[in-house]
């Protein structure tokens, strides 16, 4: 086994899962935002906040569910004009992450 220090700072865990005939975070726009969050991070802050698409997280009757790491908490109903917003919270928790 063999080990190394991951870069990222916070990670960012948004749901991506489809199911056809069910409701899921996938037809709700997930992709597109994980898309823009994956973007953001690569050129705005050298991958410390890592943004990864995830499986079911178990609120897609909520809306896109997004968990968040060190905070460890879970946002909801994330639509992709949301992305502003997440994207000061991101700025706010990386900075607190590196002051811990």
């Amino acid at each position: 086994m063999k080990s190394d220090m991951m870069k990222s700072l916070v990670e960012v865990h948004i749901c991506n899962y489809h199911r056809d005939g069910k409701e899921n975070c996938f037809d709700k726009g997930a992709k597109d935002l994980t898309d823009l969050l994956k973007k953001w991070s690569k050129e705005e802050t050298d991958k410390q906040v890592k943004i990864y698409r995830s499986g079911c997280l178990g609120k897609c009757s909520e809306g896109i569910a997004m968990a968040c790491y060190p905070e460890k908490k879970m946002y909801l109903d994330i639509r992709e004009d949301d992305f502003k917003e997440i994207r000061k919270m991101l700025e706010k928790s990386l900075e607190e992450a590196k002051t811990s």
